[in-house]
């Protein structure tokens, strides 16, 4: 560990020690401002009252069901409390998990909160049995003599803290225990481990513990599946893959086998439920009103609230699915969700969905109604309903016994926005539902135990469960000889179950599985499909003979996975076929498949150039339509020459000129509201004819002359949405050089996302807001900073840098982030030098506290700071390949090497890269020495616009200052200072929070080919 890790360590520890000195000792808040909000901040939502319980044995009364339906309570307080998860084993034990340490982890103290009330931790937690024992636990329930009835339980682990959910396995049990995935090995399943629990994923967030990782579930594939939520991000890893990061919610996967993780698919409501049909589908509930959930096709992306849940993980996705759409009741939220399939209830109730409401207490129930590839669902009677606002269902399956069960959290309070923890933690129920007059019973015992052809008998139980873990036991015991008796029943019974078997033994060859691509049941030719996509199979070239004639949609949908698995030449072939399928234009989800497909392979440009050369392809509708804008838009997105010479090389392969313009509207759309980098000639003048052609209707050239009726006639091109989105983006971009008055409000709403969804024109809006001085526009902006200005696309570091650019409006900036409501990091390098141009001294004040002191040139700890990172860089090994990662993330938004990066700062290659003291000093002291040419300047307009960038051209009458978005002409009229900044736009501390090996890795990287 260096000094410097060390001194960070013992003055982090003082603080903390100091800030635990003024709060009580039981207190979660690790500081005293951390204290004040709990003893301040007002909840919000449905929090706890002073109403008294129900008994347990009285809830009947309170429950009201369907006619024909009956419930039971099957567990209760004081043997559980605060359940939030079952599961069932292989003996038909049920498995509950109790969420008694909700909502702060143990041993854990608060250093501070977003708007959100996320937290941020003194620490990351050591898994159990290590740390701070927390009073998590997990117990498990049986019906020894088999009537129907759990008569016995017992805690199986106890001290758990943050556990969410539990799955039996062959040879243990798996416990998801955020920030860890852990397997506590049990060889002979007596419920003892046999030692401390390994721990197979790490990283999972925690910042909102009723937003954790959860639902973790065995998938018929053998992956271990689960749900994140929408206010945690995480950076996960495992023995094999490393650092897979992702904020909010995603369903993922991880193969016990393999140790491989992966997000299986990304985006959704707040998912904190999980289900994967009879077929193998994955579906989520969600929190949002008037929708009952999620379908997740493989590899697919769906909408988040982009402020508050962050980006996708793909910059490139350029679009993304919604929920199921609903028709019925339209009060949120269905969180929990299960389809049913248990075969107890009556034919009606198959594949229909099962919605526990806990902030309404009810049930709801839906039917499932296929559109296209994808889902609607419309509801049908509620199945329960309570007057009891205690009743709180938080988690719905069906059993082994083919009845639905529901945990019920039982409590007043349902709202996490509160940092007090008053949950009343003394109770808990677990019911059952079952039609009236049955007895539902688990009859098929020790599943475990039952031979081999016992067990293929399971496979086609009436019950999904029964099928499902009768699937997992035989995959997993490996017994070679029913292999021709699997074999016989995909090929004669179509059964999925024995697909699934065949490829958990290992015995899905690829001779069966070509054999199987053209098999009479969709399902089979789908799963087929998806196992080849999962082993990453080479050179299938059946896949697109598949792909031509295939009928059925979600086939389709699942050939668009695929694609993107395999290799580029076989996948690209596959997308080709699939698009000249003139109806998919219409499916709701094939689309945008394809088109994540095609770019899944973008950086393999032979073969993404050969797809382009397929005869016919250019005259496809739906690739004009869905694909070749947005492969445009991606390559000039990333804005690395290489890459810009595939958009003109794209240009120059057009064939016609309708061709052209759609290619020249993606690399537009790419380009709005941000610097341009330079451009190959051909393609610069193609951009310049088709910006040209954009304006031919007069309106942008009509404000610039100030002609009778332009300014109406732009506002009202500007506000409609059938107006061509170049257009727009044009008039937005004008209204900042021609001001008016009449712009402000159809600005405002574009900025705000209320008349646009392209994030293209939002940009190009908020940017433009800055030349005008209107006080609403502030408010405005402030009020969607954390909803509808998302933190993708350079939206919200557009937003602060307007406002950072007057007087008036940068006290409220600093005021959202000295409250903890904008962090910090989201504030752009230049916004926070802008922002230290300010002398008035209520400005200098806050942002000193938002920033601290700028440190003075050549002080002792940086001096400190060079030798000791010269010490540990002096013979470093670092791995160049990974320092290009931290390059790209750190210096790339900059400065460009090796040809990539941005040249907002000077680019890199000419300097003396071998030097260490040359990076040292220029990193460690930014503003030592600034290079001639990128020195910044600040200019203060007459009406009061602060602006801060490097000039770019000045002459008598205008000076030009290209900022870090755009570039700016201000007449020298309108200036009312002018100066250099002594500080260079590079902050101090760039590469504090890297490690002492990615700092090696890092300075690989730089030095690259220098030694």
């Amino acid at each position: 560990m260096s000094r410097h890790t060390l001194s960070s360590l013992f003055l982090a520890t003082c603080c903390i020690a100091n800030a635990f000195a003024q709060t009580p000792p039981d207190s979660p808040a690790g500081n005293e401002k951390v204290a004040e909000i709990f003893r301040t901040f007002k909840g919000r939502g449905v929090m706890r009252d002073d109403s008294s319980p129900t008994p347990p044995e009285k809830m009947s009364e309170r429950l009201q069901t369907r006619e024909g339906v009956q419930v039971d309570v099957v567990a209760s307080e004081p043997e559980i409390s605060q359940p939030l998860f079952i599961s069932w084993d292989s003996r038909g034990r049920m498995w509950v998990v109790q969420y008694r340490q909700y909502q702060y982890p143990a041993g854990l103290k608060v250093v501070r909160f977003d708007q959100h009330l996320r937290a941020v931790f003194d620490k990351v937690p050591e898994p159990p049995p290590h740390g701070t024992p927390g009073a998590d636990r997990i117990t498990v329930f049986e019906d020894t003599n088999g009537d129907g009835h759990y008569d016995s339980h017992k805690d199986v682990l106890t001290g758990l803290n943050i556990a969410t959910s539990v799955q039996v396995g062959p040879r243990g049990i798996w416990v998801l225990n955020p920030p860890y995935l852990l397997h506590y090995p049990d060889a002979d399943a007596d419920d003892v481990p046999d030692g401390d629990p390994e721990v197979h994923l790490s990283g999972f967030g925690m910042q909102d513990t009723h937003s954790v990782a959860n639902s973790l579930m065995w998938g018929p594939d053998g992956w271990l599946y689960g749900a994140n939520g929408s206010t945690t991000g995480g950076t996960v890893s495992s023995k094999v893959t490393r650092g897979v990061r992702f904020e909010g919610q995603c369903v993922w996967r991880y193969h016990p086998d393999t140790q491989v993780f992966e997000i299986y698919a990304e985006g959704g409501g707040n998912t904190f439920s999980l289900d994967i049909d009879s077929k193998g589908r994955v579906f989520s509930g969600t929190n949002g009103g008037n929708r009952r959930g999620y379908y997740y096709p493989q590899g697919s992306y769906a909408d988040k609230n982009w402020g508050k849940h962050g980006p996708l993980t793909n910059p490139y996705a350029f679009g993304y699915f919604g929920c199921m759409k609903s028709e019925g009741d339209t009060r949120r939220f269905a969180q929990a969700f299960c389809i049913y399939e248990g075969g107890l209830f009556p034919p009606e109730y198959d594949q229909t969905i099962v919605a526990p409401n806990s902030l309404h207490n009810l049930v709801w129930n839906s039917d499932r109604i296929a559109e296209g590839s994808t889902y609607r669902t419309v509801d049908n009677a509620n199945l329960l309903e309570s007057d009891d606002r205690w009743f709180r269902p938080v988690y719905g399956g069906v059993g082994p016994d083919g009845a639905i069960y529901l945990a019920d959290w039982y409590d007043t309070r349902l709202s996490h926005v509160s940092p007090v923890d008053d949950w009343h933690k003394e109770s808990g129920r677990i019911y059952r539902l079952r039609p009236a007059g049955s007895s539902p019973a688990y009859s098929h015992g020790d599943l475990r135990r039952l031979s081999s052809p016992e067990l293929i008998a399971k496979l086609s139980d009436v019950n999904k469960w029964v099928r499902r873990r009768a699937t997992l036991e035989l995959g997993w015991r490996g017994d070679d000889s029913v292999m021709q008796v699997l074999i016989q029943s995909v090929d004669q019974n179509a059964s999925l179950e024995s697909l699934w078997v065949l490829h958990l033994m290992g015995k899905l060859d690829r001779k069966l599985a070509i054999r199987w691509l053209t098999h009479q049941d969709s399902h089979i030719r789908r799963w087929v499909i998806r196992l080849l996509g999962d082993r990453h199979e080479q050179g299938v070239s059946e896949l697109v003979d598949i792909a031509r004639k295939e009928r059925d949609s979600q086939v389709r949908s699942q050939l668009a996975s695929t694609a993107k698995r395999i290799d580029a030449e076989t996948g690209l072939a596959v997308i080709n076929q699939l698009l000249r399928r003139p109806n998919d234009a219409s499916d709701p989800h094939l689309p945008l498949m394809y088109w994540w497909a095609v770019e899944g392979h973008a950086e393999q440009w032979p073969a993404i150039e050969s797809f382009l050369n397929e005869q016919g392809l250019w005259q496809v509708d739906l690739f004009r339509r869905e694909i070749l804008g947005r492969l445009m838009q991606r390559y000039a997105a990333s804005g690395k020459p290489v890459d810009l010479r595939r958009c003109d090389q794209m240009v120059a392969m057009s064939a016609d000129a309708d061709s052209r313009e759609i290619l020249l509207q993606g690399l537009n759309k790419a380009f709005q509201g941000r610097r341009i980098p330079e451009l190959p000639d051909r393609l610069n003048a193609a951009l310049a004819d088709y910006q040209a052609s954009r304006g031919a209707s007069g309106a942008v050239l009509g404000l610039r002359r100030g002609t009778e009726g332009a300014v109406e006639e732009a506002i009202r091109l500007l506000r409609s949405s059938s107006t061509d989105i170049g257009v727009r983006i044009e008039i937005a971009s004008a209204f900042a050089e021609v001001t008016d008055e009449a712009a402000i409000d159809p600005l405002i709403r574009l900025a705000i996302a209320r008349d646009t969804k392209d994030p293209s024109l939002q940009r190009v809006a908020l940017a433009s807001l800055a030349s005008y001085g209107d006080n609403r526009i502030a408010t405005s902006l402030i009020g969607a900073l954390y909803s509808q200005i998302s933190n993708e696309h350079e939206l919200r570091a557009t937003a602060c840098r307007t406002l950072a650019s007057r007087t008036a409006w940068a006290p409220r900036l600093l005021r959202e982030i000295n409250k903890w409501r904008l962090k910090k990091e989201d504030v752009p390098a230049d916004v926070i030098q802008r922002l230290r141009t300010f002398t008035q001294p209520e400005i200098a004040t806050a942002v000193v506290e938002a920033f601290g002191e700028p440190v003075s040139i050549s002080s002792k700890a940086k001096r400190e700071r060079i030798e000791q990172l010269a010490e540990l860089l002096q013979d470093s090994s670092g791995d160049a390949d990974a320092g290009r990662v931290h390059f790209n993330k750190i210096c790339g938004t900059c400065h460009k090497l090796f040809g990539e990066g941005q040249t907002i700062g000077p680019p890199l290659d000419g300097y003396e890269r071998g030097n260490l003291k040359f990076w040292l000093n220029a990193i460690i002291e930014p503003s030592l020495e600034i290079r001639e040419g990128y020195q910044t300047y600040a200019a203060l307009t007459t009406d009061g616009q602060v602006i801060t960038g490097v000039v770019t051209d000045q002459n008598p009458n205008s000076v030009t200052l290209k900022t870090a978005d755009r570039k700016v002409v201000i007449p020298r009229v309108n200036l009312d200072d002018f100066r250099a900044v002594k500080t260079s736009l590079m902050p101090e501390g760039l590469i504090d929070p890297l490690t002492d090996d990615q700092l090696k890795d890092l300075f690989a990287y730089l030095r690259l080919g220098t030694r």
